[in-house]
């Protein structure tokens, strides 16, 4: 056996096409740790019949995170800064404590697997126990429901630095609208620490020396909390009649920033309410990054890698990976790039969806009229324009299977070119409650679908 328990699962073999001659920085290796390639022909999966209902793109190492930039232009309260990055972890990393890791997934079943991932981690990292449950409240769980993850029939998981590892099948029975608990203790020193830093819900950790108390009910002794999802990438469920899981990969917007927390609104989050009330059996996954772009590298590393770079990990290799919404390309405007630059990049995108045999929905760039984040609009504003008039010339010309057209729908009545308040967060860049409705309800489902329910045609085996 493995002496690090599972090795690594990839959704199959992605080699390079020619295409990474044409200016597509994202081919060879990509700085994150991620193969970069593109697909050459459907992905074949190994195990049919698993499908993401859960997933988040990891990055890091804590506490590198979007608020980095808000504290540093709107000092926060002591507070709120111990809210975001906890003191659980004086020294920047655990030490023998447990993590009691809160999300709601988009489809249920009756037997689903875990992934952790390590990616930014410059040692082994061991988690032991792992437990998995169905939550009451807070971190409390519904007792009898808290069972026991292995990985290669063993309990604990060794996880090498840049790598994801995938669970054994649990058998738990759980439906769409429950939040599932993911517990695990970590028994030594874990260095830099790899997570997501907003997940816009209470996480909860102990503090270090806790010791493991995997097993509480109440939760009484996760007495941290925390907005960030440590180490766990996904849940995925075994489900024969899923028809696949459609991909949201975004920034801070598709992330679910300024999301009331522990609502579950992000507009990912209300565009898997709209497939379950069709009874169409699709999870979504969320792999938005606060910040992230589709090519540019601005200084700030919480943005975690570009679109171009992290595309395998976190699109093709999601399990039963279907179709795709891409909404990128408003933070690269920000650091200057042109319209044609971003394009290009998002086209590239495209053609690495349908060669993996994706569907794919891109959306337009919404209005934006934010000071924090570096908009300028006098040189900004028309490029922004530029590229939705390409995206929609793009769709028009059948270059892929449909639009979200975001841009039309987020602009104030008086001005389409800058941003509706009534739609807005008060920076005039997020979207409030009923933004995240509005945009989720711009995502047209039937090029996303496979049939009966919708045209999603392209060949994939889940």
């Amino acid at each position: 056996m493995n002496p690090f328990g599972r090795p690594p699962i990839r959704a199959g073999v992605v080699v390079l096409l020619a295409a990474c001659g044409l200016s597509l920085s994202g081919c060879g290796s990509s700085g994150d740790g991620v193969e970069a390639g593109q697909g050459s022909g459907p992905v074949q999966f190994a195990e049919s019949g698993w499908v993401g209902s859960w997933s988040t793109a990891p990055y890091g190492p804590y506490p590198l995170g979007p608020l980095d930039a808000v504290y540093a232009v709107l000092p926060l309260p002591e507070v709120l800064r111990g809210f975001t990055t906890p003191t659980a972890f004086p020294d920047l990393q655990a030490v023998d404590q447990s993590f009691r890791m809160i999300v709601h997934p988009t489809l249920g079943g009756e037997q689903l697997r875990l992934r952790f991932s390590n990616l930014v981690g410059d040692r082994p990292v061991t988690l032991e126990p792992v437990r998995v449950a169905i939550r009451a409240l807070a971190a409390a769980i519904i007792p009898g429901t808290n069972t026991p993850v292995l990985f290669d029939g063993e309990s604990t998981i060794t996880m090498m630095p840049g790598e994801e590892y995938v669970s054994d099948p649990v058998d738990l029975v759980f439906a769409e609208g429950d939040d599932l608990v993911v517990s695990f203790h970590l028994p030594g020193e874990s260095g830099p620490l790899t997570w997501h830093a907003m997940s816009f819900d209470t996480q909860f950790l102990t503090p270090q020396g806790a010791g493991d108390v995997t097993d509480s009910e109440t939760g009484a002794e996760f007495s941290e909390i925390t907005l960030g999802w440590f180490f766990l990438s996904g849940v995925d469920v075994q489900r024969s009649d899923a028809l696949g899981a459609v991909v949201a990969l975004g920034d801070s917007i598709t992330d679910g920033m300024m999301q009331t927390p522990g609502t579950n609104t992000r507009w990912p989050d209300l565009f898997a309410n709209r497939l379950q009330a069709a009874g169409i059996p699709m999870g979504v996954l969320n792999l938005g990054i606060n910040g992230n772009t589709v090519f540019a590298r601005p200084e700030q590393t919480y943005r975690g890698a570009p679109a171009i770079e992290r595309f395998n990990r976190d699109v093709l290799e999601r399990a039963g990976a279907r179709s795709l919404v891409l909404f990128e390309g408003s933070n690269d405007l920000a650091t200057g790039a042109t319209a044609e630059e971003i394009h290009g990049h998002l086209m590239a995108l495209v053609e690495r969806a349908h060669a993996a045999g994706l569907c794919v929905v891109l959306g337009t760039i919404m209005p934006r009229d934010d000071l924090v984040f570096g908009w300028d609009r006098a040189s900004m504003e028309p490029e922004r324009q530029a590229l939705n008039e390409m995206i929609r010339a793009d769709f028009a010309a059948g270059l892929f299977e449909g639009l979200a057209d975001f841009a039309a729908v987020m602009g104030a009545p008086f001005d389409a070119t800058r941003p509706n308040p009534a739609l807005y967060f008060a920076d005039l860049l997020h979207p409030n409650s009923i933004g995240f409705h509005v945009l989720a309800d711009t995502v047209p489902i039937e090029p996303l679908v496979p049939p009966p329910y919708g045209s999603c045609s392209n060949e994939r085996q889940i």
